[in-house]
């Protein structure tokens, strides 16, 4: 028989961490990571379970918790539940109560439940709850107007359940988290760049792929620097890093040339400083869909003529450019670069007549170069605007 504070400490919110399809081989190390970053951050974690798709934690601030987590690689979402028995009216009644207090008039709702193939004692499968959840829901709603939705994608609101193999999980909160492997995890450095919108983009996604950037900033002016300091400031709240070591180069980009030709300029030296400075393996933003093969072409000659391993996140992505920006909240700043790829007028012919000018300037930004140690904090802005 259970007694009254086993039964409160069973209603205990928890948080649900659930890997991304590419971390779920890896939950030992996931688990590891999540909970020193907790306990840096002082959250203390007083249980760990590891369920088939899921790790769930006790933790004393659920909240903190879940807004920590929610920033980490390696994970797809994280959730804060309430955990009940894996019976059957348990896990429906848990559901509806949350539907009760979430679901507005008007409003789709969709349930979704996954059960582990290890839960204990259980004769029953997701579907079987779904269908009696949705049914009580609309009871329990009246006469309120709501309407179950036919999937996840029309729903307004999202009921999210699993049954584990010891307890059953129904989520009150779920957050979008960011996904690939942990940071770090494959133990590699690469050279990255941020210059624009799209170099951000290729180095946020290297980061995903569990590489470890060394990154430098490239600009033209105090506008430009300040812009990609905050670009390099959005990866650096999400590496799993206290001090960070970066490099600042200035080009000097003649103002009488057209945007389009300072666009392709500035790609062209970044390529070229990332074949010149030290270090095996880079990471060249460079799309398919964007730059001009012959373009493409140009710079792979001359990183292969370095002997460099080139990695190029972005080369076969369309769509995916667009959606990965949106998905890191700068939506506003991939819409900038769209005139420059639609009215993209740069020819072979061109980039032949730049080529010293493009040499000259890398040397010379390499030359001037400037490196600075800086915290991964509030004031990081300051430190890089201050060293120039």
């Amino acid at each position: 028989m259970k007694t009254p504070e086993m039964i409160n400490r069973n209603l205990k919110d928890i948080l649900i961490v659930f890997p991304s399809s590419f971390s779920v081989n890896k939950k030992d190390e996931l688990k590891a990571i999540i909970n020193k970053k907790l306990q840096l951050s002082h959250v203390k974690v007083s249980k760990i379970v590891n369920e088939e798709a899921c790790i769930v934690f006790e933790a004393t601030d659920v909240v903190e918790a879940a807004a920590i987590t929610s920033e980490m690689f390696g994970i797809d979402k994280v959730a804060i539940a309430k955990r009940i028995e894996n019976r059957f009216n348990d896990v429906v009644n848990a559901i509806v109560n949350t539907g009760k207090q979430i679901i507005l008039p008007g409003e789709k709702f969709f349930v979704k439940v996954y059960t582990s193939n290890s839960a204990k004692k259980i004769s029953y499968v997701g579907r079987d709850i779904e269908f009696a959840s949705v049914g009580n829901l609309i009871t329990e709603l009246l006469p309120k107007t709501v309407t179950p939705a036919k999937n996840e994608s029309e729903a307004d609101k999202i009921i999210l359940a699993y049954v584990g193999k010891d307890s059953a999980y129904v989520c009150i909160q779920i957050d979008k988290a960011l996904g690939g492997l942990p940071f770090g995890y494959q133990n590699e450095k690469v050279i990255c760049s941020i210059h624009n919108i799209l170099s951000f983009i290729s180095c946020m996604l290297a980061v995903k792929c569990g590489f470890i950037p060394e990154l430098f900033i490239l600009y033209t002016n105090e506008y430009d620097l300040k812009e990609n300091a905050k670009l390099f400031g959005h990866m650096a709240d999400k590496m799993d890093i206290k001090k960070y070591t970066i490099r600042l180069l200035h080009i000097d980009i003649p103002d009488r040339y057209d945007t389009h030709i300072k666009f392709m300029l500035q790609e062209s030296i970044s390529a070229r400083i990332l074949t010149l400075l030290p270090g095996k393996r880079i990471v060249v933003p460079l799309s398919a869909a964007i730059h001009p093969p012959w373009f493409v072409e140009a710079v792979m000659k001359k990183i292969i003529h370095a002997g460099k391993a080139s990695w190029m996140p972005l080369m076969l992505l369309t769509t995916g450019i667009y959606h990965e920006a949106i998905s890191m909240g700068l939506k506003d700043k991939i819409i900038l670069i769209d005139p420059l790829i639609n009215n993209m007028t740069f020819t072979k012919l061109e980039y032949k007549k730049y080529e010293s000018l493009i040499d000259t300037l890398s040397k010379v930004a390499i030359k001037n170069m400037k490196t600075i140690s800086l915290n991964v904090g509030p004031n990081y802005l300051h430190d890089i605007i201050d060293s120039i």
